[in-house]
């Protein structure tokens, strides 16, 4: 089941091609696909790392402007349970592809379920955050955690391995206290003053200084080696289903590039997606412009293109997370990705820098 009718879809998907008028010829051509040119679709499932919010717009914006049709597919958009989750659906085929972190894909892969990733989303959005009014200064050095009490959601794979291997490394484990607390419950254990900072993503500072709070936030991939979002699949099926895969994958891209060019269109896709979140719009806003700015946007993706992978990136994560014994050792980084089924030939793909415009102001 879609987030949309396809009537709704159609009629979406004609605003979608008035709004982009103008812009890089690649964005009004999806390359084509053997489903699509026999006029056939092909059903996908697609968990999303969590419920829909801005940060994931690209997909919605590539579903409901017609892009993954053009493909020959029929996306359904299912919402997640976070990384973990999904890495699980996927592995145990209740899913065909999924949104999530590396380290979720890895923990999932040492619990022996088959997934592997095939492409780069986005850059880590794992934050530690807090208030002046709470930590008695802004937040700009990890040794300042020292003698502390940090709000974690012990269920998130991607924050509490991170956060755990950041104070590890900056040899201050011992002097924090971890407090648990449950999903999306770090922001008011802290204003209510129960911990002094909170580990979730950069858009939880982005609210708390649109409410007037003094905020301030570390970006845990400025400290320790970290794999964003990916698109994940069980090798089985992209081998069975390589043109689909290829096709989702280009789409996307395209879907990304159109919400990065429109922020505003895309979170009129979003609020079409998911009717809540016009309550919270100009914090979806800021959190969309964000993330395609800072995250899609990287500087690995303005030299290889969308969705490229790194070698050493995934080395440096693999590495620290045996070392940390938070996965097995045995475990070879080349067997855990591949950028095979990204169509660099697409320029919406291989030169998406080019097709994109992210020149606009944000307030943190």
């Amino acid at each position: 089941m879609s987030w949309v009718t396809t009537t709704r879809r159609d009629a979406l998907r004609a605003m979608g091609v008035a709004a982009g008028a103008g812009l890089a010829g690649c964005l009004g051509d999806s390359g084509g696909s053997a489903s699509a040119d026999s006029g056939g679709t092909t059903d996908v499932s697609v968990i999303l790392n969590w419920k829909p919010n801005a940060t994931q717009a690209g997909y919605f914006v590539a579903d409901q402007n017609g892009f993954y049709e053009e493909e020959g597919l029929d996306v359904d958009l299912v919402s997640g349970q976070g990384g973990g989750f999904a890495a699980k659906q996927v592995g145990l085929g209740n899913q065909d592809l999924g949104l999530g972190t590396g380290v979720a894909l890895l923990q999932a892969r040492d619990r022996d379920l088959d997934v592997r990733s095939f492409a780069g989303a986005q850059d880590s959005n794992a934050a530690i955050y807090t208030v002046d009014e709470q930590f008695g200064e802004a937040l700009t050095d990890p040794a300042q955690l020292a003698g502390k009490r940090v709000a974690v959601v012990a269920e998130s794979a991607k924050t509490m391995t991170y956060l755990e291997m950041l104070l590890e490394q900056e040899g201050i484990r011992e002097d924090v206290e971890l407090v648990n607390v449950g999903v999306e419950q770090q922001t008011s254990n802290l204003l209510s003053g129960n911990v002094d900072a909170a580990v979730g993503i950069f858009s939880d500072s982005i609210g708390l200084s649109q409410q007037g709070y003094d905020a301030s936030m570390l970006w845990l991939a400025d400290y320790t080696p970290a794999i964003g979002r990916t698109v994940f699949a069980r090798p089985g099926y992209a081998a069975e289903n390589p043109d689909v895969l290829r096709g989702f994958l280009r789409a996307t891209a395209r879907g990304w590039a159109w919400a990065s060019n429109n922020p505003e269109g895309a979170m009129d896709r979003m609020v079409e997606a998911r009717s809540s979140l016009s309550e919270s719009r100009e914090v979806g806003l800021l959190k969309l412009k964000y993330t395609a700015k800072n995250l899609v946007l990287s500087e690995t993706v303005r030299e290889h293109g969308w969705g490229h992978q790194r070698a050493d990136a995934w080395d440096r994560v693999v590495s620290r997370l045996a070392d940390g014994g938070v996965i097995d050792g045995g475990v070879a980084a080349s067997d855990v990705w591949t950028n095979e089924y990204l169509d660099t030939e697409a320029a919406v793909v291989g030169d998406y820098a080019a097709q994109v415009s992210t020149d606009y102001d944000l307030p943190v």
